[in-house]
Parts: C-alpha cells; structure tokens; sequence
C-alpha cells in the first residue's frame, strides 16, 4: 500500500480542479493521501474528504508517507525538497508553472504517472543537496545560524544598496579570489538551470558531482563561473561594509549577514531524491523549455 502526500501552490488556477480528482485516484489505489488544510477545502463533498487524511500543515504532509506529489513550479518542488530534507522519500514534481525544469509531469499526464509509479515504472534521480552555515568571521565557526540546505543554490546578494559588494572567495581554506559583484550564487547541478545560468554560469547534468561558483554582475569581466568538485569545500568572506546583505537559500529563507561574517559551503550527506520516467530525459526537457532547435 503507497502512503503519498500531496504539496501544491493553491494559487495555481488548475490545482482546484485537479485535488479532488487527485484524491479520488490516491484513495481507490492506496491509503488516504495527506494533504494540508486548505488543500483539503478544494474537495467539496464529504465522501472525498474522508477519502484523505488532513493535516495541519504541508510539513506535516510528508511525514510517515511513501512518496510525495508536488503540484507547481520550480519553487514548490524546492519547498518539497526543503521539508522532505533528509528523510529521502521521494517527490514526483507535476509542473503547472512555467519553466517546470524539475518536474517530470504534466496535469493532463499525471493519471498515467502515478499508474507508472504504483506500477513500479520509475527510476529514482538522486540529487546533490548543498549545505552551509553562517560564522562570525572565525572559519569554523557557525555561532551566527544554524546549518541550512539547497537543493538549488545558495545565493548573497547586495540586497536594497546600489553599489557592488565584495567577497572574498577560499576553496578547501585555499584563497582564490576577491569579487566586486552584486552577489555570488553557489548552485548545484540541479541549480545551474535556474539562477547561475541567468547569472552566465554553465549548464551541468543533473547527475553531475559538482559545485558551481557563478558571480553575479562582476565589476570585472575576468571573474567567471568556476565549476568545482563536489567533495570541495567553499568558504566566502564578507568584506563590504554595509549592513543589507542578504543570504538566500533555494529562494525560500532569506537570512541577513553582517559586515566580518563568513559562508561555509559545502556538499550534505543526503541526496533528494525525484521520481523520474525512462521516457523524458535531461536533455528532452532542455530542448523544451530552452526552445533549443525552433526557427
């Protein structure tokens, strides 16, 4: 029997429709399904809303189930990703956003996708998970802030001031290099599709053991992408003098960061994992959302 929860971005016009119908499928091939609240409110009759299990809150949603279906764009299978953590019960995205780079389905496919799943029809794509921690300045030391995690990436930005900022870079304690920017992203291979790639940095397979390293709008032409092992460990010092900066993670926490204070980066020791189908490879997603190939 699947246990499955069900995480969606309510303020997708399609996923009304799609809850109940979602529900009546999940329940007469399983378990109820878990759905928060007001996810919950979408199914009107009350034969549906026996058929699922309520719960408080979508945290709650991925707890004690099999896998879970996560209805949206980008951001909220990265939220998915965030609460399902280190527990690696796996996530079928099913894109109802635009880019949808991460998502392995459709609405109109998802009858089939989860026939495909129950079914046994899938494979598991393990995702590299970036972690990192805010020091005081002190490398090492992680008193300002707990330990966090990407999916993603991982990015400091200049936040509401006008001006560049510097940061100074080290890899496994080595320096490299001091950056006059606007920001620096350190992604992931399943993040060099997002804002890295806006930012000019490479596009990675997803299967890739690899960190990247991209500037954002460099004061200097010379500061580039770097790509680096995933077994590497990154260090970024703040140097700028003002108090605005922000960290941001997976575009979900926004954490702000003093003058002195430093960014250890470095790979975590889970992977997320993502339901995928033998018929939609990396590269056929690139070609459609990219429009690589039109005229």
């Amino acid at each position: 029997m699947h246990r499955v929860g069900i995480i969606a971005n309510p303020a997708r016009p399609v996923v009304s429709h799609l809850i109940p119908e979602l529900v009546r499928l999940l329940s007469s091939r399983s378990g109820k399904p878990s759905l928060a609240a007001g996810l919950a409110a979408m199914v009107r009759d009350e034969t549906g809303r026996r058929a699922c299990v309520i719960v408080d809150s979508d945290e709650l949603a991925v707890k004690d189930v099999d896998w879970v279906i996560a209805i949206g764009g980008d951001g909220t299978l990265l939220k998915t990703a965030r609460l399902v953590g280190a527990s690696g019960t796996p996530i079928l995205g099913v894109n109802s956003g635009k880019l949808g780079f991460m998502m392995q389905t459709t609405p109109g496919e998802l009858d089939e996708a989860i026939e495909q799943v129950f079914d046994g029809q899938y494979s598991l794509d393990k995702r590299l998970v970036l972690q990192g921690r805010i020091g005081n300045g002190t490398p090492g030391d992680a008193a300002a802030a707990g330990v966090f995690s990407a999916l993603n990436d991982i990015v400091i930005d200049k936040g509401s001031i006008c001006r560049v900022i510097e940061l100074g870079i080290y890899v496994n304690d080595e320096y490299v290099n001091d950056v006059m920017a606007d920001g620096l992203i350190v992604s992931t291979p399943t993040g060099s599709t997002a804002y890295s790639l806006a930012a000019g940095g490479p596009i990675l397979a997803p299967g890739m053991e690899a960190i990247v390293v991209s500037p954002i709008c460099p004061h200097t032409l010379s500061n580039r992408a770097m790509v680096l092992a995933a077994r590497d460990r990154v260090r970024i010092e703040v140097t700028a003098d003002h108090p605005d900066l922000l960290l941001t993670v997976d575009g979900q926490e926004n954490v702000v960061i003093q003058p002195g204070s430093t960014v250890e980066l470095y790979r975590a020791d889970h992977t997320i994992h993502l339901i995928r189908f033998s018929d939609r490879s990396f590269y056929d997603v690139l070609r459609t959302k990219l429009k690589w190939g039109e005229r």
